[in-house]
């Protein structure tokens, strides 16, 4: 059985793990503008975040709305470059603090936004139970006749409503 040939990134990877310095892995000038690239993700995921959370807390609920397709979009793009950016990361405790830092704060922005979207939806789930109960106490649960009791199926009159002018 022939011998897989290491894929580019696996070589890359590999000379680094043997270049690795007490700082942490030496960084290429690819690496350096893919750190950069997730960085800006992360300031514009928080950015967007913190919008978001702003929003809900003053009452503008249309804005998350609004908001979706670029919080999707943000997501796409960190998750193209985690594979890229995580051997760092675990490369060494030392390694990228400020990066850290933003990814603890992107940590915190989402669990704010979470427990909010989390309770817009309890209250949006409340708001429509109790417009279902007014429906069904205002419509009687049904047809009743003439004598006020309710007609069910064969057992009443057949009703038949007109909807021609």
């Amino acid at each position: 059985m022939a011998e897989e040939t290491p894929s580019r990134f696996r070589k890359r990877m590999q000379a680094r793990r043997d270049d690795i310095s007490a700082d942490g892995p030496v960084l290429t000038e690819e690496d350096d503008a893919n750190l950069a690239a997730f960085e800006a993700n992360i300031d514009a995921t928080l950015d967007l975040l913190h919008e978001e959370i702003a929003a809900v807390e003053a009452g503008h609920l249309d804005r998350v709305t609004e908001l979706y397709d670029r919080k999707a979009d943000l997501l796409k793009r960190i998750e193209l470059k985690i594979p890229v950016i995580e051997p760092f990361l675990e490369a060494s405790e030392h390694a990228a603090p400020a990066l850290r830092e933003k990814l603890r704060q992107l940590k915190v922005a989402v669990q704010d936004n979470s427990v909010l979207l989390s309770r817009m939806s309890d209250a949006t789930r409340d708001i429509v139970r109790e417009i279902e109960k007014i429906r069904n106490r205002h419509s009687l649960d049904g047809l009743y006749g003439k004598s006020g009791k309710p007609v069910t199926g064969q057992d009443g009159p057949q009703m038949h409503i007109d909807k021609e002018f």
